[in-house]
């Protein structure tokens, strides 16, 4: 729901800080204090389209910022981390626009688009009155608001349809990626098998380049390795003039010590350690031997392993990072090589099985349109006796059925075979046209007023803003739509704008919107009302501006009647 809305330097407002409730939230006041700015500026934030024309005037910019509570939907959540925004308790929605209209927009501070705040917006609200901002209006969602209204059973049909559905997608691009003319074919074939014969000639092994670096590394340092190792070899083992070898000096140690280790045990512990040493140098010095003896100094070797990484090189830039990638995409390939060359066996084999999920996908896309044609009955009905209700019962509403189809021939959706459309008639003798085409405000609002009602278990949009829905009634029809507010509320929050005590007196939340003037500036301001407050202003729609006792009265029981009837529906 609508935690909270921020609004700064538009329009008529200047500093405005809203804290909305749950259930019903009304807001009243005289024409023109600034009731439709606020609703103008939740549409703002929601990412309609707007212009310059909204800031107010001496200032630079305009900002609004809306706070929701988190919705724990898959759906959303899934829009979510297509955009890239986090999990959190809140979702924070905001919007700026400059003197030279551009917009800035952020959801939880990552700067988005406006189509994306619009997109997400759909999620949050359903804004009824000058057909902004309504996903009853938008057509192409009818369809999945019939299908909630369906319940499990219909669910999960479509479901199964949508799975038929995306298996023949799936054949179908993959029928796609082989069929072509005998040319084509071949030349892929052709330059597939160039690539194989490629690598295959290459005879690489998997890790064979790490090899290769370290052995051109030893054949490039060979002097230096011998320099090194002979050197060594010597200090270890051969005499010289004036230096006796280390292995040999250790030799004669260790004779002298072992001479003397009756004497003392100590000295046995180290002549055993020296001893140790003596046979690891000894084995030091023969596999020094060895490898200075097995050193190569052979130019033409260096330059075989130069080539062999070149021509690695020359594969990498072309098949991938490693050895391990380059026989991985020569396998890819040679199975699609032999696909092509298998392509006829394939395709009448693709072919078969397009041809029977097809037949399963039409079988069931026409189990689920019958059975949402028999739920549009029940849908219809069901809306009807709402309008009737609100005492619309001249008004018509129908659940239009359509064929999706393709070149003349019946296509498939991930719906199944259906186009589905709700139109209405709201006066005896007019067709039926659909919802966008509806003329009046308040008839449109009442109207999805009807259609929420029924949809209330299912519909799973949280917030609810009427506007204009009192426009051109009175009596009966104000309790009646008083109270289907209030019913609603229960399962929604709902913001409503109004005129009419019957209206008002249901509120959960009561806000009274004024507008002063200060400094030769005209200022809304927005008050949220205590029952003593609430009883003055419906006395106020009551009577006009001036308040009498008989008001303050009508308005106190009306008021105390209607927190009777809240009370007895939520019983």
């Amino acid at each position: 729901m609508l935690l909270q809305l921020s609004i700064r330097n538009f329009a008529l407002i200047e500093n405005l800080n809203i804290e909305f409730s749950k259930g019903l939230n009304i807001m009243t006041g005289e024409t023109g204090a600034g009731k439709s700015i606020i609703i103008d500026s939740v549409n703002f934030v929601l990412g309609e389209r707007s212009s310059k024309d909204v800031i107010s005037t001496g200032y630079e910019k305009t900002e609004v910022s809306a706070v929701f509570d988190w919705i724990d939907s898959p759906e959303f959540k899934d829009e979510m981390q297509y955009y890239g925004i986090g999990t959190d308790d809140v979702l924070i929605l905001s919007r700026e626009m400059n003197i030279q209209g551009r917009s800035i927009c952020r959801v939880n501070g990552k700067l988005v688009t406006t189509s994306i705040l619009k997109s997400i917006g759909n999620y949050l609200i359903d804004i009824h009155g000058q057909h902004e901002h309504q996903s009853l209006l938008d057509e192409r969602r009818h369809i999945g608001i019939l299908d909630l209204f369906g319940g499990n059973e219909l669910i999960n049909i479509k479901d199964k349809v949508r799975e038929a559905y995306e298996e023949i997608k799936a054949i179908k691009s993959k029928l796609k990626n082989i069929v072509g003319d005998d040319y084509d074919r071949e030349s892929k074939l052709g330059f597939l098998n160039y690539q194989i014969q490629e690598i295959d000639n290459a005879k690489l092994k998997p890790g064979e380049e790490e090899d290769l670096i370290k052995q051109k590394t030893i054949l490039n340092n060979s002097e230096k390795l011998y320099s090194v190792l002979s050197s060594c070899y010597s200090l270890l083992y051969e005499s010289s003039e004036n230096i006796s070898p280390v292995y040999d000096s250790l030799g004669r140690v260790l004779t002298q010590l072992k001479s003397i280790c009756g004497i003392d045990d100590r000295i046995n512990a180290v002549a055993n350690s020296l001893e140790n040493a003596y046979f690891t140098v000894e084995g030091a010095v023969e596999d020094i031997r060895e490898y200075k003896e097995k050193i190569d100094f052979n130019p033409e070797l260096i330059n075989e392993v130069e080539s062999r990484l070149d021509m690695i090189n020359r594969l990498k830039m072309k098949y991938g990072k490693d050895t391990g990638e380059i026989l991985k995409y020569r396998d890819k390939i040679y199975k699609e090589a032999e696909d092509i060359k298998n392509s006829d066996e394939i395709i009448d084999k693709l072919k078969k099985q397009i041809d029977q999920k097809s037949a399963l996908l039409y079988d069931l896309s026409q189990k689920l349109s019958n059975l949402r044609k028999s739920i549009a009955k029940k849908l219809e009905k069901n809306i009807m006796d709402e309008l009737k209700f609100l005492r619309m019962d001249k008004t018509k509403f129908e659940v239009y059925f359509d064929v999706l189809k393709k070149n003349g021939q019946v296509d498939f959706s991930e719906n199944g075979i259906d186009i589905v459309y709700f139109l209405i008639s709201a006066n005896p003798g007019e067709p039926l046209k659909p919802l966008s085409k509806i003329a009046s405000g308040g008839e449109s609002s009442r109207i999805m007023l009807a259609i929420k009602t029924v949809m209330a278990d299912a519909d799973k949009i949280p917030c609810l803003i009427f506007d204009e829905i009192d426009t051109g009634i009175s009596g009966k029809a104000a309790q009646a739509v008083a109270e289907k507010l209030g019913q609603i509320s229960k399962s929604h929050q709902v913001i409503c704008v109004t005129h009419l005590p019957q209206i008002a007196s249901m509120a959960d939340t009561h806000f009274y919107i004024s507008k002063n003037v200060n400094e030769g500036k005209t200022r809304t301001k927005v008050e949220k009302l205590e029952r003593s407050g609430q009883i003055k202003e419906i006395a106020r729609m009551f009577g006009g501006a001036k308040i009498t006792e008989l008001t303050l009265r009508n308005a106190e029981e009306m008021l105390t009647m209607a927190n009777e009837l809240k009370t007895k529906k939520a019983v």
